[in-house]
């Protein structure tokens, strides 16, 4: 995924990558193929690339443990300046050396593609996952466990819930 921009004159251009995720370099919870889009914005002092990428991810969700697959479409961009200044604070601004004629893409792409996965990985918004009790899945069967099962720490409170409640 290397763009020679010294082949491209100045104005924008559009660029499409293809490729296997094993041959990426992306982690083993990506499969099959990893598509990237890029728009390049090319002028005098800069370029500007907007980056599409298309993956396919298998995860494990987090309340049933059940494996799943899902597609993440996500999309930045980066900004890569012919000259150094003093803002070096950006993460998405690039310095190019007057050496170079190319700009390597995998860096990018492969921590965008990491970024992308949620935080929270759910196999469905209403997965009602695991039983605590007896860890039956409760989207495929019922829990007759009575899941009521009460810390003794909390009983203080229990005792001032009650006599609020009689009140």
């Amino acid at each position: 995924m290397i763009i020679k921009f010294t082949n491209y004159a100045d104005g924008i251009h559009e660029l499409d990558f293809h490729q296997k995720s094993a041959e990426s370099g992306l982690s083993k919870m990506f499969f099959g193929d990893v598509d990237i889009y890029v728009r390049m914005d090319k002028s005098f002092h800069q370029i500007v690339l907007t980056i599409t990428m298309d993956l396919h991810a298998k995860l494990q969700c987090d309340r049933c443990t059940k494996e799943y697959e899902e597609d993440i479409n996500l999309e930045f961009s980066s900004i890569y300046l012919f000259e150094q200044n003093d803002r070096d604070d950006d993460t998405e601004v690039h310095f190019l050396d007057p050496d170079d004629d190319k700009i390597d893409l995998r860096p990018d792409v492969l921590d965008y593609a990491e970024l992308s996965i949620p935080m929270k990985k759910l196999c469905d918004d209403d997965c009602k996952g695991i039983c605590s009790g007896c860890g039956v899945d409760l989207n495929k069967y019922e829990c007759n466990c009575g899941d009521e099962k009460i810390n003794p720490v909390w009983a203080p409170l229990l005792k001032l819930k009650d006599k609020s409640d009689k009140k």
